[in-house]
This record gives structure tokens, C-alpha cells and sequence, in this order.
């Protein structure tokens, strides 16, 4: 039968938790994951801007142009967050 060794005091040894967001290989597959899941919002944003352009050539309206900038600046600010994200992680 094997005996379990207490410390001096007499209480049970405990172990101490460690934490899961020191080790490098998760910050790395972290910062990873992050980088490209703005990635594929980027791609997302794009394809956003063709799809409007498309739009816009086959139904003429007066609201158009503001929905093709809308979308512009929409995917310059995907753009953009992914250089924001990349310079902080």
C-alpha cells in the first residue's frame, strides 16, 4: 500500500496551478489565430466591395455611391486593424 507524504505541518502537499498563458507555443498560436482570423475579415471585406461595385452597375440609385464608400472605408478599416493588431502582438 503506498503511503502518501505529508508536509511538517501535517497537511496534505498541494500543487500549485500553473498558468496556461505562460507558455510560448500558446501566445504564438494565439497571436497566430487572431492574425488570421482578421484575415480572412479582410478577405470578407473585399469581397464586400466587389459585391457593392457589382451592385451598384446593375441597379442605379442615388444612395450608390455612399453605400461604395461606406464599403471602401469598411474594408480600409479591416485593413488597416490587421497592421494595428500585428504591431501590438
Amino acid at each position: 500500500m503506498k503511503r502518501t507524504k505529508f508536509t511538517e505541518g501535517g497537511e496534505m502537499p498541494t500543487t500549485t496551478p500553473t498558468n496556461l498563458f505562460d507558455s510560448d507555443a500558446v501566445l504564438v498560436f494565439l497571436k497566430t489565430a487572431i492574425l488570421i482570423i482578421l484575415l480572412f475579415y479582410a478577405i470578407f471585406a473585399i469581397m464586400i466591395v466587389r459585391q457593392v461595385t457589382l451592385m451598384s452597375k446593375t441597379l442605379i440609385t442615388k444612395v450608390s455611391p455612399i453605400v461604395s464608400a461606406v464599403s471602401i472605408v469598411h474594408a480600409g478599416l479591416a485593413i488597416g486593424l490587421i497592421i494595428l493588431i500585428w504591431g501590438i502582438l
